[in-house]
């Protein structure tokens, strides 16, 4: 496909009423960084999270997969009872709730169910998690979703309704669990934070020598059994989800395509692929050191109402990545260090990875509206730190027929062994590619700004 025949299906317009808006939103400078809801879960975990983290291997890791395959079949069937993934942002804490309904609900997968009346003794970390999306909504009542099965194989539903003691115990028992996990950042030690229920069960940071619990540290004091006032069993939206889940399809085959990105640069995933080089370790950070630009837009963008930000369920089986939509509009948050804004003609000759990638969202969802949040390093003024694109596809043929050429490229390079037969990366992935001795694609490669 020529780059004239796909910018031709695209309309670009500046959007900046929608820019100032979320620029209204951008934190502070010295705004703490928020304190994902997960952190606050298990807090000695959250702690190293941030400042050892370490790669997730062997069982654990396989366990991880098996519940993201789960999450990937219960998405459509979920869909139906309110919108998924929706980002939060309150009171210095961000959660990612599975689904915003009639009440936010927590979805879980596991290899044994729990009676429900056990679940606040058993299983006080998933009550736990579900009581925090409570609080950032606002609701006295959630949802817990518990999916068991093994593998692949049909699997069983439990779905348990809870009723809190009111939104405010919620929000300040929140707090205090935040308040303690900044203060163990900022005092760089542990011995404040209770020990995880689950120690010396498959914790990947005891595993490689990296947390210093015990046996005898004291466990959590935490009243949410105390906060719990109602449970109750819903068979019906079980047996409703089980049914859902059953009429759909088990994807089958290898995936080709594991990200959106994988389109535009695929013979660098054939390398990646097929000369795996060991994990590097992942790079520790300071919880409390401030936002970088990219950070700052991408929590204004996630900062407002509940529910404007969340996931715009996918058509297709692969890539297997999220696409999440602002407004129900698939999105991109980038951040260029150009001196000079492009303006709207300019974006898709300067820029053309952002119209692809969003067409091919567009593409996956069924959407024809998407939007680009650009920010920028250097601007001379600080009203200039945000531009916002609103990109129209139509038709959306050109980018249909893009992405199976592509991905049948891919595939066939991938079952071939050979790497030439899958189209050369544009010219600005070569300068900090691995593979750029091998891969041929500095010579052939159009030049394009990044």
């Amino acid at each position: 496909m020529s780059a004239e025949e796909w910018r031709s299906a695209v309309r670009v317009q500046e959007a900046p009423d929608l820019a100032r808006h979320v620029l209204d939103r951008l934190p502070a400078p010295e705004e703490p960084r928020a304190v994902r809801v997960t952190d606050l879960v298990a807090l000695r975990r959250g702690y190293w999270r941030a400042v050892a983290p370490v790669q997730i291997e062997g069982d654990r890791l396989e366990r991880v997969e098996a519940g993201r395959r789960w999450h990937r079949r219960l998405g459509p069937a979920l869909a139906r009872e309110g919108a998924l993934e929706v980002r939060v942002r309150r009171d210095g804490c961000v959660g990612r709730i599975d689904v915003l309904g009639d009440l936010p609900t927590e979805v879980k997968t596991g290899a044994q169910a729990v009676p429900a009346e056990e679940l606040v003794a058993s299983r006080p970390d998933q009550v736990e998690q579900l009581a925090m999306y409570c609080a950032l909504t606002e609701r006295e009542a959630g949802r817990l979703v518990v999916f068991t099965g093994t593998g692949d194989s049909e699997g069983r539903a439990q779905v348990v309704d809870f009723e809190f003691h009111g939104v405010a115990p919620l929000r300040a028992w929140m707090c205090r669990r935040s308040r303690d996990l900044r203060t163990a950042w900022s005092e760089h030690r542990t011995d404040g934070l209770p020990a995880c229920r689950w120690f010396d069960r498959g914790c990947e940071y005891r595993a490689a020598g990296v947390c210093d619990c015990r046996e005898d540290d004291p466990p959590a004091a935490d009243p949410i059994a105390s906060l719990v006032v109602g449970v109750r069993p819903r068979p019906d939206l079980a047996t409703r989800l089980e049914e859902d889940v059953r009429a759909r399809p088990v994807p089958s085959g290898p995936v080709v395509l594991g990200r959106f990105r994988n389109l535009l640069y695929p013979r660098r995933v054939y390398f990646e692929r097929t000369r795996r080089e060991p994990e590097p370790p992942l790079p520790a950070r300071d919880p409390l050191e401030p936002l970088d630009r990219y950070e700052q837009i991408a929590a204004a963008v996630e900062g407002g109402p509940v529910g404007e930000v969340a996931l715009v369920p996918s058509a297709v089986d692969e890539p297997d990545e999220e696409v999440v939509g602002f407004r129900g509009a698939p999105f991109l948050v980038k951040v260029s260090r150009a001196r000079d804004p492009p303006t709207a003609e300019e974006l898709l000759a300067h820029q053309p990875q952002y119209g692809l990638e969003l067409g091919a969202r567009c593409v996956a969802t069924g959407t024809s509206s998407a939007l680009l949040f650009l920010g920028r390093e250097r601007a001379r003024d600080e009203r200039d730190r945000l531009h916002v694109f609103r990109l129209e596809f139509g038709p959306m043929s050109p980018f249909s027929r893009w992405w199976l050429e592509r991905r049948t490229a891919l595939d066939r390079a991938l079952t071939r062994g050979d790497p030439f037969l899958a189209p050369a990366c544009p010219s600005w992935m070569y300068a900090d590619c691995p593979y750029r001795a091998d891969c041929g694609c500095a010579a052939v490669s159009p030049r394009s700004q990044r």
